[in-house]
């Protein structure tokens, strides 16, 4: 399996989560959070925190940075 791949379909599935959560697209500083990150761990954090948080939690989560 190709572990780029593996990492853009998740950064994928962090996007699409994080829209229907927010109901908005992400902003560029948004998007930036979740694919500046290239690791499975921190990855499978941000997806657990965007499913698991509230809207508001969310929105100032990925705009923490």
């Amino acid at each position: 399996m190709n572990s780029g791949r593996a990492i853009k379909n998740f950064h994928k599935a962090i996007i699409k989560a994080a829209t229907q959560k927010l109901g908005r697209d992400l902003t560029e500083k948004e998007k930036k959070f979740i694919t500046s990150r290239g690791g499975f761990i921190a990855l499978e954090m941000i997806l657990d925190t965007v499913k698991s948080e509230s809207k508001e939690s969310v929105e100032k989560y990925l705009n923490s940075e």
